[in-house]
């Protein structure tokens, strides 16, 4: 069996057999066509303009004048759309098979099947070059500071607003924010959150009439947000995390586990917080009168 370098751009690294794409290539390319959906529809999220500018202008058989139109993402899109469709062409073409629907997730998933046989081709490092290019262009128009806007699924809870609820999460980060796409003054920070879904659960909005804790997970999490981590408590309350696991123990927090990490129910630990600030307060207040007396 001879033994050929991998043509994927910047990488060394030793293939075997007839492969012209090393194993971790092959997976960051799988990485990349499965990420490209997704980008897709949250740059049909920015068409509006109403989340984020990164230009304002029209397009040919773009919106009517005066209203913003996100070019960028408008370009991403259709970018994704080409050059998916192209290499589903090429591939179907070649392997004299039916050539898939014409979609992002259609065209992705179809060659995604067929990547063993691409990572083969003769062309196997220029389709990884543009697949790589594509991704990241798509990426820094939809997430340009870095950070996923996730659907809540529900309508912002101000009056008269009729924007929709979207979740800012970075990546392996939490806690994150929950905006308005309508308007920048409505948003909620991570500790906000509980408090936010009250009001969902009092004035649910069209699209669900019994929004829940739940609806606020912004990340695909064992636990909804409701339920937080021992590290999501510290950083909302500015504490040392071995604190945090002291109150659970003192206050008797409920607690589930999922997948080896424990989660504190939400209402008590705000409960607990909002005990210690009135304690807080009144000991302030003696401590004034004391002085006074």
């Amino acid at each position: 069996m001879t033994n050929s370098i991998c043509k994927a751009p910047n990488c060394r690294r030793t293939v075997a057999g007839a492969a012209r794409l090393c194993d971790p290539c092959a997976g960051a390319l799988a990485d990349d066509l499965s990420l490209l959906p997704v980008l897709y529809e949250e740059c049909g999220r920015l068409l509006g303009g109403s989340e984020q500018r990164v230009s304002v202008g029209r397009t040919s058989g773009g919106p009517l004048p005066g209203l913003p139109f996100n070019d960028a993402a408008a370009d991403a899109r259709a970018a994704i759309r080409a050059v998916l469709g192209s290499w589903s062409a090429l591939v179907a073409d070649e392997r004299g098979i039916a050539r898939p629907r014409r979609t992002a997730a259609g065209l992705s998933c179809f060659l995604t099947r067929h990547l063993g046989w691409l990572c083969g081709h003769e062309s196997a490092a220029e389709f990884a070059r543009e697949i790589g290019r594509l991704t990241g262009g798509a990426r820094r128009v939809a997430r340009p500071d870095g950070r996923r806007r996730v659907p809540v699924g529900a309508a912002c809870v101000e009056s008269g607003c009729a924007g929709e609820l979207v979740a800012l999460v970075r990546p392996h980060e939490s806690p994150g924010e929950i905006v308005c796409s309508a308007d920048a003054e409505h948003r909620w920070a991570a500790h906000e959150w509980l408090g936010l879904s009250r009001r969902l659960d009092r004035h649910p909005g069209p699209a669900d009439s019994a929004k829940s804790a739940e609806a606020l997970e912004p990340t695909p999490s064992p636990a909804p947000a409701a339920w937080l981590t021992a590290t999501e408590v510290a950083r909302l309350w500015r504490l040392p995390t071995g604190s945090v696991y002291r109150l659970a123990s003192e206050h008797r927090w409920n607690r589930r586990t999922r997948a080896g990490r424990t989660y504190y129910d939400g209402a008590d630990v705000e409960r607990t917080f909002a005990q210690r600030a009135t304690t807080r307060t009144g000991e302030a207040r003696a401590g004034k009168a004391t002085k006074a007396g």
